[in-house]
């Protein structure tokens, strides 16, 4: 059977293909961190007002607005596996880009990066991504418009190339963005359990966040929970965290009885819980439904940062039995619950807010393009190293390296490789 149907065609790039500023490969050695995702070019649109009306902050609809327009290459996995590669973590980029005139300087582009191109699949008629960013005068996104649909239909590459590549090698971790259909995006989930992947999913947006409880037609597929669960991390945004709580909501995942028997085995108490909510977070983030939403998510995602802009970061956590946050001082105030003693996979929920690593002022920030990818990228780069920091160190180091992508007219700053020794 034909890898591509119809009139498609597919030229593997691979490292033999085209050169590579990576070092040599050795055979059969390990790429730590798979990504999988989009690679796009982005277009970012900063809006400036015109002279005397510098209080004006935002574009004014259905008319055109002045602007400094800027290129880059981006897409969230590129993002991700741009910042991974430049913590010095070996990492593989699986995605897809066009024979045309886009992808060819993506191609090139990603060389001049040193990214290995052994992951990357071009299509013959298909358009290679391309995602466009309107940002108010602050530099703040009113909206964006994302052309992903060369992602879409990519289930015989998945099942052919990238699997394979994957069994193979062997990578501590998966990332997943969630550009892909829901089908491929199943897909990537069995296929990276299979090969003991750990795996985290980025959310991309409150559209694209909900796939991963949506399954498509004939699918038998189910999102396991906690021991058995897929995915062991995930970093929305608060918007995209109540989408995804929505959507698990909607399809009945929190009726489902292991569901409840992992909440159970939480042991959280319903009379006090808002004020301890209180005292870990604040009202409105507890008035949203943000800490609340993010424990509902735990049996599914064990691990869930929720990524707040200027409030900082959300830690919320299932922690195992014998963790020795479970019995330090310095941690107690974090402890939301705790097991039952004799509870063989669950120890505890923790919850941490980590404020801002630094208030940006407007005047000094470029872009917010790339700002989130590179917190989960320092994340993930750091959890597959032979001897990881705590989680708690690199959100830390994530938080910095998102303050100077922040600063950056690129996507991904270079200047996080300053952070690479303190993984």
């Amino acid at each position: 059977m034909p890898l591509m149907p119809g009139n498609l065609s597919r030229t593997w790039i691979s490292s033999t293909d085209q050169p590579s500023l990576d070092a040599p490969r050795t055979p059969g050695m390990r790429t730590e961190v798979f990504v999988a995702g989009s690679l796009a070019m982005d277009l970012s649109c900063d809006f400036i007002p015109k002279s005397g009306l510098e209080s004006q902050k935002l574009p004014r609809p259905q008319t055109s607005n002045p602007a400094v327009i800027s290129q880059a290459l981006g897409g969230v996995g590129h993002n991700v596996a741009t910042t991974i590669h430049y913590m010095g973590t070996d990492v593989q980029l699986c995605s897809v880009i066009g024979a045309d005139q886009a992808g060819a300087t993506v191609k090139n582009m990603l060389v001049e990066k040193g990214l290995s191109m052994s992951g990357i699949i071009q299509k013959s008629s298909a358009r290679t991504a391309q995602y466009v960013a309107v940002n108010d005068g602050n530099k703040n996104l009113v909206l964006a418009m994302a052309d992903m649909a060369i992602l879409e239909g990519c289930h015989a590459e998945i099942d052919t190339i990238w699997k394979p590549q994957m069994d193979t090698q062997k990578p501590k971790w998966l990332v997943v963005d969630a550009n892909w259909d829901p089908r491929s995006l199943q897909q990537w989930l069995r296929y990276g359990k299979t090969a003991n992947a750990k795996i985290a999913f980025e959310p991309v947006s409150v559209a694209k966040a909900q796939s991963i409880f949506v399954s498509p037609p004939n699918s038998t597929f189910e999102l396991g929970v906690l021991p058995d669960h897929a995915v062991s991390l995930a970093t929305p945004n608060a918007m995209e965290l109540a989408s995804m709580h929505t959507a698990a909501r909607e399809v009945g995942q929190f009726e489902r009885d292991d569901w409840w028997q992992v909440i159970d085995a939480m042991t959280l108490s319903s009379s006090g819980s808002r004020d301890k909510l209180l005292l870990m977070t604040n009202a409105a983030l507890v008035d949203e439904g943000i800490p609340q939403q993010s424990i509902q998510l735990l049996p599914f995602i064990p691990t869930v940062l929720t990524k707040l802009g200027k409030e900082g970061v959300l830690m919320t956590q299932i922690l195992r039995p014998g963790d020795d946050r479970l019995t330090s001082t310095a941690h107690s105030k974090y402890i939301l619950s705790r097991a039952d003693l004799d509870h063989q996979t669950i120890g505890g929920v923790y919850m941490r807010l980590f404020p801002p690593a630094e208030n940006v002022p407007t005047d000094d920030i470029v872009s917010v393009n790339g700002v989130g990818d590179t917190f989960l990228g320092i994340i993930i780069a750091g959890l597959a190293k032979d001897k990881p920091k705590s989680l708690i160190d690199l959100i830390h180091i994530a938080q910095q390296g998102s303050v100077m992508t922040l600063r950056s007219k690129e996507a991904v700053s270079p200047e996080i490789k300053k952070f690479r020794t303190l993984l």
